[in-house]
């Protein structure tokens, strides 16, 4: 039977690691391996996996703070799986996760990738969903954007890192997104349409409606971070530059996400600027929404936010009620 590795990186939260080792062990695959690499500081959750008496939980404690690219790279060293699944500590799997993967894995050798669909969940509340949409060759289209997730749910073949290598550890964050442009360049994507993996979102992480739902998104991502669309580019730009729609996308991505960010620090001068450079790339709802909300302010956002997530409570409460009475 196939082993898979489950990677899971830590930082500081010994009350979510217990969880993922958990939903790993539970997979209806039963050669299942579990490689945590935890970020000092490490003894509240040194003493939450020593717990473990089970040689498939193999925790290694770094010396001091790597990151998490950097992490992931000395969890995949230490696999010895045939396949690598990725898992964020806080989040967690449906049972038949890893075996319906395997089943689509098997049935498509040039593939190197295999996600799925998933859920996101607040204050206990289901808020959002992902849907997967793209599959095959998604090269180059993959350079203009990261729309694969979550990445909890991608499961890869372990000679991809051997044959494009590990993640880059200049990124402080969107290392997935650099290291799936450099899989797809060899290998297929494929997918599970079927939401398999539960995204736990706390504090600031939010759902969102469909005129800003893609902007918070990408605005989590950057917050207190490089600009990663400023890496990405700066990385790929020869192979960028090939594609003149795909950089119009970037391009419109970038001033989306610099728009939305001057906005809640209420620099409306500079939001409207990005506003009109993403609208000039690709006039969409959200692009002129940044327009708007720079002309009359974010007290205004404020609203239309606290307004959609009590749209989402209502329709996701709705379905959660229906699927619990069914």
């Amino acid at each position: 039977m196939t082993l898979v590795s489950v990677i899971i990186p830590t930082y500081d939260r010994p009350s979510f690691i217990d969880g993922a080792v958990e939903t790993a062990l539970a997979q209806t695959h039963d050669e299942i391996e579990v490689v945590i690499v935890c970020d000092p500081p490490v003894e509240e959750t040194r003493g939450v996996l020593e717990q473990y008496d089970d040689d498939r939980v193999r925790p290694f404690y770094n010396d001091e703070r790597l990151g998490i690219a950097a992490s992931r790279n000395l969890a995949v060293e230490r696999a010895r799986g045939e396949h690598i699944c990725i898992l964020d500590d806080d989040d967690r799997w449906d049972p038949e996760k890893v075996e319906k993967q395997l089943a689509v894995m098997d049935a498509n050798p040039n593939c190197g990738v295999v996600y799925t669909g998933g859920l996101v969940e607040q204050d206990g509340r289901t808020v959002g969903s992902y849907t997967p949409s793209i599959r095959g060759d998604i090269y180059p289209e993959v350079l203009a954007q990261f729309d694969l997730k979550p990445y909890s749910s991608h499961m890869i073949r372990a000679e991809c890192f051997e044959r494009v290598g590990g993640y880059d550890t200049e990124f402080d964050c969107g290392e997935d997104w650099d290291h799936a442009i450099r899989i797809a360049r060899e290998y297929e994507y494929e997918y599970v349409d079927e939401p398999l993996v539960v995204r736990q979102f706390h504090d600031c992480n939010v759902s969102a409606m469909a005129a800003i739902e893609r902007a918070d998104r990408l605005q989590l991502e950057l917050d207190g971070t490089a600009d990663l669309f400023g890496q990405i580019w700066s990385k790929y730009r020869e192979e960028i530059e090939r594609y003149p729609g795909l950089e119009r996308r970037l391009r419109y991505d970038r001033h989306l996400s610099w728009g939305w960010t001057e906005i809640d620090r209420n620099n409306r001068r500079r939001a409207l600027r990005y506003g009109w450079e993403a609208t000039k790339h690709g006039p969409t709802l959200a692009s002129l929404a940044i327009c708007c909300f720079a002309v009359v302010g974010p007290s205004a956002l404020d609203f239309v936010r606290s307004a959609r997530d009590a749209f989402a409570d209502t329709q996701f409460g709705r379905s959660n009620d229906t699927r619990l009475a069914e």
